[in-house]
């Protein structure tokens, strides 16, 4: 076996946006972690003292019998009382003293550690930092396409480099890993040039316009227009929107655009309705991972949506619907092309992806009322289509609560009113199509996951949460587990925002599962 591949994974995280710590909070937090730190240090000193005694003591052993004070009954030491100490206990006691320090030194320096984690008190500032630099990059992406090709095929090739030597073939999770540094704004500076393409509301020529996108959206040559209004905007947003007026016509005359949903029934349980995020978490992946895995012993293929229905103390219905992402089905709502569609610019091109409509259909037949509380939960495209309904069917439903795993939904125009918990990881490449970094507010938190693989040695808090049978060849960390793991770590820390947002969308539908009912959609001419 190659080096690595049968190593376990784990993921930790880094948490933005939710409600802030106050500045008296932030202070205090920030000197108690201050000050176990220097604890730390001070014992660290300390230790290393005692261990240079102990290396001083073993240097000179012959002058051990030369030291009367060492043993009783010397001429300088007459006291009936005095016991011998031999040498060999002193180097002991050094030995001892300087494993208790270094022991006491770890942990002050951990519970420091885990304060600072806990809190997120340095990582609104590393997120500003990193926002910064993407920033830099867009830029320099935009005026010099150069530097961005060639900035995607060394890191790609050092990607492909570390695939062979770690499994000794080509894995792409490797190349998607080592171009994460700049995929947002690579992503962005395509948004920017497509934002800028003149395609007519209803082109006429397919294959022309298609000509016309490939040879300008991103020209090899010239220097891009970095005008104020695209910059810092919603530049993917608005190049799809330039690009789906070709993509619709040509996606709905190739598959078709009638949509058929009907209810269906599993064999087995798949949603189990938990109120908690872990267990909305643990519902999303027995959704989405079964049929697209084959795994198709539930009886529920792709495309296929679930509703639980649950009775309040009150009397009062709420709402949880789970949203599986693409399946690649030409037959599905959940089509690749359908998500040109979903993240567009323009709301009335959201509206027509088959997708969203395939939501609000299934929102129909259940009966949910405009003042019954919903929570929607997706992974990849579901979750985009949890952030559009949220930003376009507020007049429609009471849109509480939208949880989202590896889905890029930062412009979208989600109220204050929705809360909403984004999960990302890194390196996962698909977060990073929206070309932006979600907003830091308090009602929008988002918890970004890190992958490493577990070295072997003793785990301590902060180690990270355990990725489910990771071992083996490495995987896209676009897969749940992935998620699911990065989740458990930041809500383990104990930070106020994630405890807040866990509560919030607990709330939504504390109460007494009802039912849960499952919707297949399919795309026709």
């Amino acid at each position: 076996m190659v080096g690595g591949c049968g190593m376990n994974q784990r993921v930790t995280a880094r948490i933005i946006g939710g409600k802030k710590l106050s500045t008296a909070e932030y202070k205090e937090y920030l000197n108690t972690a201050r000050s176990l730190s220097d604890g730390a240090r001070k014992l660290g000193v300390s230790q290393k003292e005692f261990v240079a005694m102990g290396m001083e003591l073993k240097a000179h052993p012959y002058i051990a019998p030369f030291l009367e004070t060492l043993y009783g009954g010397g001429m300088l030491c007459m006291a009936s009382d005095h016991v011998n100490l031999p040498y060999r206990h002193l180097l002991e006691r050094c030995e001892d003293h300087a494993k208790a320090l270094q022991t006491m030194a770890s942990q002050l320096a951990e519970l420091s550690e885990t304060i600072i984690r806990a809190q997120s008190l340095y990582e609104h500032a590393e997120e500003a930092s990193r926002r910064v630099m993407n920033n830099m990059l867009r830029s320099l992406f935009i005026s010099t396409p150069q530097a961005a090709y060639i900035a995607l095929g060394v890191s790609a090739l050092n990607g492909v480099g570390t695939s062979f030597a770690k499994e000794g073939k080509l894995n792409w999770s490797y190349l998607v890993e080592s171009t994460a540094w700049m995929q947002e704004p690579f992503v962005s500076a395509i948004g920017f040039h497509a934002s800028k393409l003149d395609i007519p509301e209803q082109p006429k020529d397919f294959k022309s316009t298609l000509e016309l996108i490939t040879s300008r959206m991103f020209p090899l040559i010239g220097i891009g227009s970095l005008t104020q209004n695209n910059h810092s905007g919603k530049s993917v947003n608005l190049g799809l929107e330039k690009i789906n007026r070709l993509l619709i016509p040509h996606c709905d005359a190739t598959h078709g655009d009638n949509l058929t949903v009907t209810r269906v029934y599993p064999n087995t349980e798949v949603v189990r309705g938990g109120t908690s995020m872990q267990d909305a978490i643990a519902d999303q992946r027995r959704l989405s991972e079964g049929p697209l895995n084959g795994d198709l012993e539930s009886g529920l293929e792709y495309g296929t949506i679930a509703v639980c229905k649950y009775l309040k103390a009150n009397g009062t219905y709420a709402w949880r619907i789970t949203i599986p992402g693409t399946d690649g089905n030409h037959d599905s709502p959940m089509d690749w092309y359908t998500n040109f569609e979903l993240m567009s610019a323009d709301e009335q091109q959201r509206a027509s992806a088959e997708s969203l409509r395939f939501l609000r259909e299934v929102m129909r037949q259940t009966g949910i009322q405009p003042d019954e509380p919903v929570e929607l939960v997706g992974h990849s495209q579901g979750g985009i289509i949890a952030a559009a309904a949220a930003a376009d069917m507020q007049d429609e439903y009471d849109i509480r609560h939208i949880a989202t795993f590896g889905s890029p939904i930062a412009k979208f125009d989600i109220p204050e009113k929705t809360m909403v918990t984004a999960i990302e990881m890194d390196n996962e490449g698909i977060a990073a199509l929206d070309g932006a970094a979600n907003p830091d507010t308090e009602n929008w938190l988002t918890i970004r996951g890190s992958v490493r693989e577990d070295d072997g040695t003793p785990q301590g808090v902060l180690s990270g949460a355990e990725v489910e049978d990771s071992s083996g060849e490495r995987k896209s960390t676009h897969y749940l587990k992935n998620h699911e793991a990065g989740y458990r770590y930041a809500y383990d820390t104990g930070n106020k925002a994630v405890l807040e947002h866990a509560r919030d969308f607990q709330d939504v539908v504390d109460g007494e599962l009802q039912e849960t009912q499952y919707y297949q959609g399919r795309i026709g001419k």
